[in-house]
């Protein structure tokens, strides 16, 4: 008899074809359900469904109660912010991501926010379409200096894609000092310069802002990182600096970006994440939309045919072995139930 597993309608929708052929070729179901908490916790009781598949829809409370021990919350993505790690430990069920199909994607994406700020793209575009014709001035970026604030796979794939194709002068920046970033990686430093491309690698996050000419975020949202990117760190940057954020929106201070934006500091900014999704200001008197120099668009980093087959996948055949043969060989489990 086939089991069920259930998947946020917009997930479903964007891997549809892949959870198509997974109900075909395992003995799970993969169906589509509403994202509203209590109406999925609802149906979760009444199917005695085990396992769930979620988008970035925050989910707080009634889903840890319904979802029984030993079950699964799926991200359909690599961050798991809006799930709480806390209540489904304590609750003795697994969460699982699907870290690494989605690297290209957002680095590629990452590029493509750059190269808009600095032809400056989004002006002339609707300056454009609104009957205008301003053909202002805008910058190459070969020699340019970009910090990426997060030196890991996604940050190196941007590296790559920024140094040895752009040409662009990249400063890798983490916690990590160069000694335990290099034994991390298994490779001597200069060996890991020339394969990713890294102009210099530096733990010290004022130099690194000081520096660059393009500041991109590659930082996972946990407490820790809340407004990471604030007043001090915007402060941080050179004058006419651009910023962009294809992480987490709740790793950059908004109200803080807006203010920086508005006096000029900052020369620009590219966001595809929010605090609240779908965009809403946190202080109505700083919406960042009414910035001319502010680029946004709605979480779509990831958001590719290529990836979402693949994020699809992975998270289906993640949550079978987990329901099939258990969690000890899963290696994607962020949480680890008692």
């Amino acid at each position: 008899m086939s089991e069920t597993i259930f998947v946020s309608e917009i997930s479903y929708r964007k891997g549809q074809s892949a959870f198509e052929e997974l109900s075909r070729e395992t003995g799970f179901t993969f169906c589509p359900v509403v994202e509203e908490e209590e109406a999925l916790a609802a149906q979760i009781r009444a199917e005695g469904v085990r396992a769930f598949i979620a988008d970035i829809h925050p989910y707080r409370g009634a889903l840890y109660e319904a979802i029984p021990a030993g079950g699964v919350i799926a991200r359909f993505g690599v961050g798991h912010d809006s799930v709480d790690k806390e209540k489904a430990t304590a609750h003795g069920i697994w969460v699982t991501n699907t870290p690494g199909v989605l690297d290209n994607a957002v680095a590629e994406y990452a590029v493509w926010l750059l190269g808009s700020l600095a032809r400056r793209v989004p002006f002339l575009h609707g300056s454009t379409v609104a009957g205008n014709w301003e053909p202002r001035p805008g910058m190459e970026v070969a020699g340019r200096t970009l910090a990426i604030v997060g030196f890991g796979r996604i940050g190196q794939m941007l590296c790559r894609k920024a140094a040895l194709g752009l040409g662009m002068k990249v400063i890798g920046c983490d916690l990590d000092s160069a000694e335990q970033f290099s034994a991390r990686m298994g490779r001597p430093l200069d060996e890991l310069q020339q394969e990713i491309g890294f102009t210099e690698y530096t733990n010290d996050r004022a130099y690194a802002l000081g520096q660059a000419d393009f500041v991109s975020l590659h930082v996972a949202s946990v407490p820790a990182t809340r407004h990471l990117a604030n007043a001090a760190f915007f402060a941080a940057m050179k004058p006419g600096a651009s910023l962009l954020n294809t992480a987490r929106g709740a790793i950059l201070d908004e109200n803080a970006l807006y203010d920086s934006l508005a006096a000029g500091h900052l020369g620009s900014a590219a966001l595809d994440v929010f605090e609240h999704e779908p965009y809403t200001p946190t202080d109505a008197s700083k919406d960042l939309r009414h910035l001319s120099n502010c680029l946004l668009t709605p979480h779509v980093g990831s958001n590719t045919a290529e990836t979402n087959r693949a994020m699809a996948l992975t998270a289906g055949r993640t949550v079978i072995r987990v329901l099939t043969e258990g969690p000890e060989k899963v290696e994607n489990i962020v949480n680890r139930p008692r």
